[in-house]
């Protein structure tokens, strides 16, 4: 009973304490500080100097007085990999030359800190900070020089610029030097040796010689920059005429002395153009369906030129094996391939142009990489007997070919032809669509890329000066519309693009 009657007495002494709270409480303003004039992103080159110049407001010290502040100016960490964090100056502003941040070419996530020395408060301002060089990231254009040489054009995009450099290779001091005439320019995500160590690569071949340059100033260091050094072949190859490399995620197939070579994770081995397990080697077509976006051990369609055939590589091994009997034609066709090629269009397929050798018509072929057969009929387009460029676009599954300068637009559906557009007199040297490996969700320039991949690139040539175009192609057969122009180029035998 005690008990109970001090507890009322205690609960009765807090009600009357609280009742006389009257709120009287004494508040002290905060200083915070403001920052402005840091802007979301820098692109800068290697050779420049990084110059920001911020403005800071003081809620509750109009003067500002630098002493009474730290700053420090921070790269967190480099896109796409772990915690750098070291500081690269505790000035007010920052003006710094950048080859001496220790910070080769790349994207860095950065941020400006101040804090007030007083109450140790500090505030952030975060921005995207990207290290180029000219060559670092853009379109690469193989130039035939029409004297038996090549030469290697780039158009470098940084921020919101595009410049055109007449042979990069000379511009970065590479000591690589295109020789012989063209053959390929080829970007991927490699893991082959030398500077191919598991990113995007550039791997470039003249009829002399195939090498893989340097990611950032396409450098190059022999032998080991040198494909034949990172093939398991008996003999170096000497001629690379007409070869073609196709490269998706450490993964891709190699066209080259008239054979097929299957490039693994680490190294480039075959030849693979064997059937069924055999050891006799057919002689395979230069063109490979291979989606840019397959892992290593996915499947590949290939081409037997000399019976026609088409066969799946299955991504590991040593042979090539014969798909399964088809609903629309037989894969062992008996035509000549003109051009193939593999798309997302429709969840994925091969578009396949053949020609008949006894009636000279065109036919198109679709079909998955694991042989499901979605189409197969006669191409009735205007001229497409005379046609030498075709290109398909990858989310509509429209066929583009060209015929005398004149760029048509054919539907596989509807069975027609449309004309998009007339160059006249200029010879179309390279028409394509680009895929491209970095579009996953994560990767830093996605959308950009796919924006970039559905437009249809057209490389002209007339009287020593070449143009690269690039056209956005609307849907139900609209009329193409220009999205860029590079004047200026050369005559373009291969293209890429150097991702980031």
């Amino acid at each position: 009973m005690k008990r109970y009657t001090l507890l009322v007495a205690v609960l009765a002494l807090l009600a009357v304490s609280c009742m006389k709270d009257k709120g009287s409480y004494d508040y002290t303003a905060v200083n915070r500080v403001q920052i402005k004039g840091i802007d979301s992103s820098y692109n800068v080159d290697l050779g420049a100097r990084l110059i920001i110049r911020p403005t800071l407001t003081m809620t509750d010290d109009p003067i500002g007085d630098t002493a009474n502040y730290s700053y420090k100016w921070v790269v967190d960490h480099a896109i796409g990999f772990g915690a750098v964090g070291f500081i690269i100056s505790t000035q007010h502003d920052l003006d710094t030359a950048v080859a001496g941040l220790r910070l080769s070419a790349g994207s860095y996530s950065m941020y400006y800190r101040v804090t007030d020395k007083k109450t140790g408060i500090f505030t952030d301002s975060h921005f995207l900070l990207t290290m180029t060089t000219a060559s670092y990231e853009g379109w690469l254009l193989l130039c035939d020089t029409e004297d038996g040489n090549s030469r290697l054009d780039m158009i470098s995009h940084a921020g919101n610029h595009d410049t055109l450099y007449r042979n990069i290779l000379q511009k970065m001091q590479s000591t690589y030097v295109a020789t012989g005439k063209p053959a390929y320019v080829a970007t991927g995500i490699a893991n082959v040796g030398g500077p191919a160590i598991g990113f995007v690569t550039t791997f470039v071949a003249t009829s002399k010689k195939a090498v893989v340059l340097g990611a950032n100033a396409l450098d190059y260091f022999p032998p080991s920059y040198d494909m034949n050094t990172m093939m398991y072949i008996s003999d170096p190859f000497t001629d690379w005429s007409n070869a073609k490399l196709y490269l998706s995620n450490l993964c891709g197939m190699l066209y080259a002395n008239r054979n097929l070579y299957n490039v693994e994770a680490f190294s480039i081995n075959g030849p693979v153009n064997t059937r069924d397990g055999g050891t006799a080697l057919f002689t395979p077509s230069a063109w490979v369906g291979i989606d840019k976006q397959q892992a290593f051990g996915d499947p590949m369609i290939v081409f037997d030129s000399t019976s026609g055939t088409f066969l799946r590589y299955p991504g590991l091994g040593s042979t090539c094996l014969t798909l399964p009997a088809g609903d629309l034609f037989n894969f062992s066709t008996g035509m000549e391939l003109l051009y193939m090629t593999y798309v997302p269009f429709s969840g994925g397929q091969v578009f396949a142009v053949l020609k008949d050798r006894r009636s000279e018509k065109r036919y198109l072929a679709c079909f998955t990489l694991t042989g499901k057969q979605n189409y197969y009929a006669e191409i009735s387009g205007e001229g497409i007997s005379a046609a030498t460029q075709f290109a398909v676009s990858p989310d509509l599954g429209y066929l583009f070919y060209d015929v005398g300068g004149k760029v048509y637009e054919y539907d596989p559906v509807l069975k027609q032809a449309l004309l998009m557009h007339d160059y006249g007199a200029s010879t179309i040297s390279l028409m394509k669509f680009q895929p491209f490996a970095s579009i996953f969700d994560l990767a830093l320039n996605a959308e950009y890329y796919k924006s970039l991949e559905k437009k249809l690139l057209v490389c002209t040539y007339t009287k020593g000066v070449g143009m690269l175009d690039l056209y956005t192609v609307p849907e139900i057969n609209g009329q193409i519309q220009l999205y860029r122009s590079y004047p200026g180029t050369g005559k373009v035998v291969s293209l890429a693009y150097r991702e980031r």
